[in-house]
């Protein structure tokens, strides 16, 4: 767990200012911008395009959230297994139905969450945790997570356009690494902590 919170802590240490910095020019960066952090390799550029690109999913989550989960089971057709109310439904009616449209709602509010709270490490950890423990309780292997961060990655990859850079393309990538390890962290906690 030490080793979990020195990894996220050097990765989304306050002083960076990334969400002071939402919608700072690349320019703008200062000369910091392209330092990586020695831990994660992640640079202050690669943050800030982090936020800025989920800025391009947040005014929609419901829309967003109900096609990623389309292609998760296209992708990934085990995952769809996961999910009893789900697996004898089409795409088409997958893509109508509401108890899809709140879970995709909810999955992406989480990553919201995450990103909203790159500042407040502590904060950040929990809610990864919270969600692992609460996976964990549902009978969900862990494993399933190594197949979701790529299905989002393309998602992201797929529907952001231009804003789609190869600087959020790494940045996304080696973020949703050191996510997927802390939410699997979770799965070693008996139960969340109460503090």
């Amino acid at each position: 767990m030490g080793a979990v919170l020195s990894v996220i802590w050097g990765w989304f240490n306050p002083s960076s200012k990334v969400m002071a910095l939402k919608f700072a020019e690349d320019g703008d960066l200062g000369p910091e911008a392209d330092v990586p952090n020695p831990t994660t390799g992640l640079t202050l550029r690669h943050r800030t395009a982090m936020v800025r690109t989920w800025d391009l999913v947040r005014p929609d989550l419901k829309t967003h959230g109900i096609y990623f989960f389309l292609r998760l089971f296209r992708e990934e057709p085990q995952l769809k297994t996961r999910f009893k109310g789900f697996m004898n439904k089409t795409e088409d009616q997958l893509r109508e139905n509401k108890r899809l449209a709140a879970h995709g709602t909810t999955v992406l509010t989480a990553i919201t969450s995450m990103v909203d709270n790159l500042d407040d490490v502590g904060v950040l950890v929990e809610l990864l945790q919270t969600t692992g423990v609460n996976h964990k309780n549902r009978g969900i292997p862990k494993q399933d997570y190594d197949l979701l961060a790529p299905v989002l990655l393309n998602y992201l990859r797929d529907n952001l356009g231009s804003a789609w850079t190869s600087v959020a393309d790494e940045a996304w990538a080696k973020a949703l690494k050191v996510i997927m390890s802390v939410i699997v962290s979770g799965y070693d906690i008996t139960e969340p902590n109460q503090s």
